[in-house]
């Protein structure tokens, strides 16, 4: 076999997770009631580019238009310890500029990572796979899931960690493709796995600060025009 940290019953439980998803308590709503920032990967459209940013679901709106570093929080429902629903993937297409009915692939750029204390080391022996319906991303073989672009979509893929991984920050580098477009750069979505939420910062703001470029003149442009297309409509 490929992986060899998750045994069949742990693989089963992972399954019966994913078949939960209705009821799974998503930490959008946690974070909510707590009145921290949450959002979604808004995935939008630059002139033929894809990009992503931060999508609320409370506003509707793109509240930052070229944010590539994302957080998911393990254990915030204590029912599901090793899974977590977010972050989701969500927009309204008219504003988005995506079109209806369009196939949105989410694909796995490079394996899973844990943070060191200043950097992340890619050789661990734990993993993590992402589940959508009867798809599925295994972070030490890659993969990719497709997702089907509605007029306003609010979807939530299945994130599950091996329940014997040690504490820490986890890391993996995705990308979004769809036809007619072009492929968008890397994003990052960082895992929480029972690390001090000081600790855990750190990390993202590692990420932040080392794997993703300043944005240059013609992204700063992209996001004010965007932004100013929010305020027309």
């Amino acid at each position: 076999m490929m992986f060899t940290s998750f045994s069949s019953t742990a693989r089963l439980a992972r399954l019966a997770v994913v078949a939960s998803l209705p009821v799974l308590i998503s930490s959008a709503a946690i974070a909510d009631e707590e009145g921290e920032e949450h959002y979604d990967i808004g995935v939008w459209n630059d002139n033929g580019v894809l990009r992503t940013g931060g999508w609320d679901h409370d506003t509707e709106t793109l509240e930052v238009a070229g944010l590539r570093v994302f957080e998911g929080h393990f254990g915030e429902d204590p029912d599901f310890p090793f899974a977590i629903d977010e972050p989701g993937i969500g927009g309204v297409a008219a504003e988005l500029g995506l079109p209806i009915g369009a196939t949105l692939n989410l694909n796995l750029a490079s394996g899973l990572r844990i943070w060191n204390g200043n950097g992340f080391d890619a050789d661990n022996a734990t993993s993590m796979f992402i589940d959508y319906g009867p798809e599925s991303i295994d972070s030490l073989t890659g993969g990719s899931i497709d997702f089907l672009i509605s007029e306003d979509y609010d979807l939530h893929p299945i994130y599950s960690i091996d329940p014997n991984s040690i504490a820490g920050s986890y890391l993996l580098e995705f990308n979004v493709a769809m036809d007619g477009f072009a492929t968008s750069d890397s994003f990052w979505i960082a895992f929480n796995f029972g690390l001090d939420d000081e600790d855990f910062e750190a990390s993202v703001e590692w990420v932040e600060g080392n794997l993703v470029p300043a944005p240059g003149a013609i992204g700063l442009l992209a996001m004010a025009g965007l932004a100013s297309r929010r305020r027309r409509a």
